[in-house]
């Protein structure tokens, strides 16, 4: 099993002690096997810059406005036969960093089951797996008819790669990106307990897996398949 590195910021670990106590989620990175842990600050923003026409840019939000519909799912444990796959997700109603509203979990439009990824900005995990995923969709090896969304979770104004907003335009992220409140409502109605954390979902809103920590572009197609199959 592989060890993990948790990140080095007192100030993130003692925001979260009393979430700990609460939520039953711990703060931190985690890595391909172990459960680790979320971290979160007080909301920031950052201007997007100037429009064409010169006017002030809307200004996003690093953390947005996040409700939930439904009792959350239990706490993620790798060791464990996972207890949320066949339940219904929570409906996360939340909004984009330019405040586009969206929505995760519930029947799906599109009619396709989706994938549901957090993550947190600081975390080197995150930043290991998100070229792997975007490595599989521009190689069209992505399962047909299955939807991406994004999550980003634990904002940390001084950690590395704020603001979140920059950070995902920067990765190259493809698809919505949700901008969690910075209470981690929205990773802690899914039962998250580190970063990246993945949620695959049936069209219906069912959960069909949950997986944790980094993985090769080798490692998330085994997942993907192993939960659509089911």
């Amino acid at each position: 099993m592989t060890s993990i590195v948790f990140p080095r910021r007192p100030t993130v670990r003692h925001v979260l002690v009393g979430l700990v106590a609460a939520t039953l989620l711990v703060s931190a990175c985690g890595s391909s096997d172990d459960s680790t842990s979320a971290s979160g600050t007080p909301a920031e923003t950052a201007s997007s810059g100037a429009s064409p026409d010169g006017e002030p840019a809307q200004e996003l939000q690093q953390n947005g406005p996040v409700t939930v519909e439904g009792p959350p799912l239990d706490p993620f444990d790798s060791s464990l036969e996972d207890p949320a796959v066949g339940k219904t997700a929570p409906l996360i109603s939340g909004e984009s960093f330019d405040r586009t509203p969206i929505t995760v979990g519930g029947p799906a439009a599109s009619g396709n089951s989706t994938l549901v990824v957090f993550l947190a900005h600081w975390c080197p995990h995150c930043n290991d797996e998100i070229p792997e995923l975007l490595a599989l969709d521009e190689a069209g090896e992505l399962p047909e008819g299955l939807d991406v969304i994004g999550v980003s979770t634990a904002v940390d104004a001084s950690a590395e790669n704020y603001p979140p907003s920059e950070w995902v335009e920067d990765k190259g992220w493809a698809w919505q990106m949700m901008a969690d409140a910075e209470e981690l409502t929205a990773i802690r109605a899914y039962g998250g307990t580190s970063f990246p954390f993945s949620v695959v979902l049936d069209a219906d809103g069912n959960v069909l897996g949950r997986r944790a920590g980094s993985a090769t572009a080798a490692e998330i197609m085994a997942f993907l398949d192993g939960a659509l199959a089911s």
